[in-house]
This record gives structure tokens, C-alpha cells and sequence, in this order.
């Protein structure tokens, strides 16, 4: 999902693996994406910006285990990992942008609003995301364990 800035399944999958494997693990599955793609990132690289962004991933992996105490049924729409993914998206998102601004040099206040836009998609996107997908990615993989 290159082409669309912002939306991505990474945060789904960061959160799915903090919830299957807790929170120490989800948040070292934060980590090692963001080693990876934060290097190969077409969009460039920023030392600081790769910095923040792989500490703002783990909040991703720490919350997935804070979740895994809940029991997943089905494979409806989940508005509580809907809600869950938009509001951690944000906190991630205002993370990220305050560095992305302090690192070159535009005020906080200007790098907060140019960046509602880019916000606005992922965190959204994230709730449609969460809420629609992590059900059955959940179901999908455990069913995967069982027929090991």
C-alpha cells in the first residue's frame, strides 16, 4: 500500500501480534518492522523520524497485549479494537509529527496542522482497519496454530 501515504496494515498486524504474543513481543514485532521498513522507506530516511516512528510502532504492540485479555468471537465489525486502533493511531501520529516538524525546523503548531490531512487517513483508516480486520486475522491465525 506504497501508493497510499498513511494506510497500511502494519499497525493491524503489530497490534495482532501484541495480542496473540503480549505485549513485550508486540512491541519487538514494532521494532523489527519499522528496522526494515524504516530503511527501505521509499520516502526517504530521517535518523529522528526513524527513531520516533519505531518507538511510536511498539505502542501498537504494548496495547495488542493490554487487549489480549478480552475474548475474540466471530469475525464481526469490533467497534472496541476500532476504537482502540484510531486512538492509539493518533497518539502515534502526534508523536511522530512533532518530531517530523522539530527535525526540520517547523514549529510544532505548523507541523500538527499540515499534517491533519496525512492523521486523518491513518487514523480512520486504522479504525476501518482494526475494527473489520482484526477479528479475523485472529481467527485466521489461530486456526493456522491449531492445524500445525
Amino acid at each position: 500500500m506504497i501508493g497510499a501515504a498513511n494506510i497500511k496494515f502494519m499497525d493491524l498486524i503489530v497490534f495482532t501480534s501484541g495480542y496473540l504474543l503480549g505485549s513485550k513481543l508486540g512491541a519487538t514485532t514494532g521494532i523489527l518492522v519499522w528496522l526494515v521498513y524504516g530503511v527501505i522507506n521509499p520516502y526517504g530516511f530521517s535518523l529522528p523520524v526513524w527513531v520516533a516512528t519505531i518507538i511510536g510502532e511498539t505502542m501498537f504492540g504494548i496495547a495488542g497485549g493490554y487487549f489480549s485479555s478480552q475474548q475474540i468471537e466471530g469475525i464481526g465489525f469490533d467497534p472496541w479494537t476500532a476504537a482502540t486502533g484510531f486512538l492509539v493511531t493518533l497518539v502515534y501520529d502526534v508523536f511522530t509529527n512533532i518530531v517530523s516538524g522539530a527535525t526540520v525546523g517547523i514549529p510544532i503548531r505548523i507541523a500538527l496542522l499540515t499534517g491533519i490531512p496525512f492523521m486523518l487517513a491513518h487514523t480512520v483508516s486504522n479504525a476501518v482497519f482494526f475494527g473489520f480486520g482484526f477479528k479475523p486475522l485472529v481467527a485466521a491465525i489461530k486456526k493456522v496454530n491449531m492445524n500445525e
